[in-house]
């Protein structure tokens, strides 16, 4: 469960972003039980609190994550396989979900190497910007087992089912430039300008009409999984409310008038 003194994950407000930052850095950040609690209840707080418009989510030293921590898996083994089913899907599971269901857009400042149950984090994100010397691989066909935190679905979904199934099953490193090709990062920068980009593009997120971005991410997230029609039904759904916006009434008059818009996320 959560600790209050939990310092494995570090939250600090730069005006309307929020900077998380993962915290073991002698362990490139591996996944315990503390960094997930601290996890769920840091972006718990986040979707909580109306002044935070966008995420920028990375880690501290050499590495973004480098999946669950060896010597915890080791501890788990001799665990209930309920226990650690239920784990899996609970918390492991709801972070990913709570992510990806942000009413505010996420970026994962990728800033090393990330692998295993971290690559669930990441994906999770909305958008990814990582350092040209960083990587991602599926590391879990190493140790005899399958990835988990919602990697496979959202591999798939980048890279369709065969390079999907190459990446995993050979568990090799995919360099930065190889992961903008396949689209598992929209940029790659030099590690020493990652943060000062990421976070340039945090605050133009969160200065646009962020209610219209939430409903965004809804729609797309929608779509994956269903037809056409369906989907036209929920753009629908999704769009009348935000007629009654003050962000979409600013746009139109501002371009009326001829002036930048001033956007407050309501």
């Amino acid at each position: 469960m959560y600790k209050e003194n939990n310092d494995t994950v570090l939250m600090r407000k730069e005006g309307k972003v929020a900077v998380v930052t993962l915290n073991r850095p002698a362990r490139y950040n591996a996944i315990t039980e503390e960094l997930k609690w601290g996890l769920l209840h840091i972006f718990t707080d986040i979707q909580n609190d109306d002044s935070i418009k966008a995420v920028v989510l990375t880690g501290n030293g050499k590495g973004f994550c480098a999946g669950a921590d060896m010597a915890d898996l080791q501890q788990s083994n001799s665990a209930d396989p309920q226990a650690i089913r239920d784990n899996l899907i609970m918390v492991y599971g709801n972070i990913v979900r709570m992510i990806m269901r942000s009413d505010k857009p996420v970026i994962a400042a990728i800033n090393g190497p990330v692998a295993g149950a971290g690559l669930g984090f990441a994906l999770a994100c909305d958008l990814r910007i990582m350092a040209n010397h960083a990587n991602m691989r599926y590391a879990f066909i190493n140790i005899g087992l399958v990835p988990d935190n919602g990697s496979t679905w959202f591999l798939t979904r980048q890279v369709g089912y065969s390079k999907a199934l190459e990446i995993i099953i050979e568990g090799e490193k995919i360099p930065a430039e190889e992961c903008l090709r396949l689209g598992l990062t929209n940029k790659v920068c030099e590690a020493d300008e990652l943060m000062d980009k990421a976070m340039t593009w945090a605050n133009k997120l969160a200065n646009m009409p962020t209610v219209a971005i939430g409903a965004t991410k809804r729609i797309l997230n929608f779509a994956m999984n269903n037809d056409l029609y369906n989907t036209v039904t929920r753009e629908s759904e999704e769009q009348m409310p935000l007629f009654s916006t003050h962000d979409h009434k600013e746009g139109v008059t501002a371009f009326v008038t001829k002036r930048k818009p001033n956007f407050i996320g309501k």
